[in-house]
Parts: C-alpha cells; sequence; structure tokens
C-alpha cells in the first residue's frame, strides 16, 4: 500500500525564495568554474526563478529577511556577472 508522505513544515515565500537563492548561487559558482553556454544558461534561468521568489515574499511580514534575501540576490547577479565577462 502506497502512503502520501507530506511534510510536517510549510514553505513560506520568504523559505522558497532562500531555497530559489541558493540554487541560483550553485548555478553560478559552477558557470564561474565551467564557463560555457550551457553552465551560463542554467545560471541565468536559476537567477531568474530566485529574482521571481524573493518578489514573491516582497510582501512579507519579515522585513529583514526580504532585505537579506535582496543582498543575497544582488550577489548571485555579481557573480552571475563575473561568469558572463569569462565567457569564451
Amino acid at each position: 500500500m502506497k502512503k502520501d508522505i507530506q511534510s510536517t513544515k510549510e514553505q513560506t515565500p520568504v523559505t522558497e525564495a532562500h531555497n530559489a537563492i541558493a540554487q541560483a548561487e550553485r548555478a553560478a559558482k559552477q558557470a564561474l568554474s565551467h564557463t560555457n553556454p550551457h553552465t551560463l544558461g542554467s545560471a541565468r534561468e536559476a537567477l531568474l526563478q530566485a529574482e521571481h521568489a524573493v518578489e514573491g515574499a516582497a510582501g512579507s511580514s519579515n522585513p529583514q529577511a526580504v532585505a537579506s534575501l535582496c543582498d543575497s540576490l544582488d550577489r548571485v547577479r555579481a557573480e552571475l556577472q563575473s561568469a558572463e565577462e569569462q565567457k569564451p
């Protein structure tokens, strides 16, 4: 018999944005270390998803968390820009 397993933690928009930024950061670091059209494209897509997630978290009741997310997003943008400047 198959059982449905559900997480006991509900993801908030801030948590979702944090996770999306972490994914974008990993993609940007990979693009920095292995610069090619595929890794750059993946990093751009991950950054776009993170930007949308941060927009979704903007209405949060925790403005400090949102400000921290925006700072993290800026760092990911800078990493991606560095990777794009290394493009062969």
